[in-house]
């Protein structure tokens, strides 16, 4: 799924995964340095085993992790994740059991011309009038 995400010059589109946004957060939290990544001493971290593709490192527990993560960056509020307004974070998409991709850049040429031969269509149908049935 391609999206914005925040990065050390601006935003930036990727074509993103779970792997890709932990590791993408990690950069986010350790001020964009690789290094800092890869010697971090927030243990506690539910991201800490992804950080860098080490780990267990199947997708039911990286998304678990994900969810973990944004639980406890809403302080612990269930409710608050399914509200987090932070488009720009690279684990919006995956911060509920189900993806979002109301946040996914879509630029698929066959469904942009799908849509404006639709719309060529409709416009070249004459407009039906209806008579009014209620009578005053």
């Amino acid at each position: 799924m391609k999206m914005k995400i925040q990065s050390k010059n601006g935003h930036k589109i990727l074509n993103i995964n779970r792997r890709i946004a932990i590791h993408a957060r990690c950069l986010n939290c350790s001020g964009w340095i690789p290094s800092s990544v890869r010697n971090c001493e927030h243990t506690d971290c539910d991201l800490y085993p992804y950080r860098s593709g080490k780990g267990k490192q199947d997708s039911l527990s990286r998304a678990k992790a994900i969810r973990a993560f944004c639980l406890w960056c809403m302080n612990g509020q269930r409710y608050e994740v399914s509200q987090c307004a932070c488009l720009d974070c690279s684990l919006f998409p995956f911060r509920q059991s189900r993806l979002d991709r109301s946040v996914a850049i879509i630029d698929s040429k066959p469904k942009k011309r799908r849509i404006e031969r639709r719309i060529r269509a409709d416009t070249s149908r004459p407009i039906p009038k209806y008579r009014s049935t209620v009578t005053v």
